[in-house]
């Protein structure tokens, strides 16, 4: 058995030193209530592992706020981050909890995401759809972010593109306009828009 000597405790941080047998636990003030621990407690082995594992909790607190202060991150790109350090099972219930508290919002980081990639990036849907993905945003989140944009005409979308970056004067050229198509679709625009837009512009210029 052990015996708990001294509980010091910071509630500006709720956070929490527990001293016992002369070894030091710093944990979350959530943790101690939880573990029901008082000066003079004495403690088996089992509540000395789950101090440990509390010290690693707010380790891996503070490891997953470090990382959201360089920018927004979903839950996935946390969990994944935290994984290389703390076990899975810390980092996804770590990372639940950023989502819980607020700290992470898959849904408005998708629509942040997305509105960049339209606005100022000018990729087509299907592309936005797949860097969400990457960033393990959920498809159900990945379909509310675009949804305000699917039904809005993108001829003049896939015009600023493929005049930015191709020489349209050449699109009579059936493999420049092949060319012209495989970069636009990679872009991320639809087939039917991109061939669309092609024979418009043909008869047009």
């Amino acid at each position: 058995m052990y015996t708990v000597t001294r509980i010091l405790k910071n509630d500006n941080s709720n956070e929490a030193t527990v001293i016992c047998d002369g070894e030091r636990y710093h944990i979350t003030a959530y943790d101690l209530e939880a573990l029901h621990l008082e000066e003079g407690s004495e403690v088996d082995d089992e509540t000395i592992e789950s101090l440990a594992l509390a010290v690693d909790r707010l380790a891996c607190i503070k490891k997953a706020f470090d990382f959201l202060s360089y920018g927004d991150l979903s839950e996935k790109q946390l969990r994944d981050k935290l994984c290389r350090k703390f076990s899975k099972e810390l980092s996804t219930d770590v990372a639940a909890l950023m989502v819980e508290r607020g700290y992470v919002n898959d849904n408005l980081l998708a629509k942040r995401y997305a509105e960049t990639f339209y606005e100022f990036k000018n990729m087509g849907l299907t592309r936005i759809k797949n860097e969400l993905y990457k960033r393990g945003i959920s498809k159900d989140d990945i379909e509310d972010a675009i949804s305000k944009y699917v039904e809005l005409d993108q001829f003049d979308r896939i015009e600023a593109f493929v005049t930015k970056k191709y020489d349209m004067s050449r699109i009579n050229d059936i493999k420049y306009k092949q060319k012209v198509y495989a970069g636009a679709i990679r872009a991320g625009f639809s087939s039917s828009d991109v061939v669309d837009f092609i024979s418009k512009f043909e008869s047009e210029y």
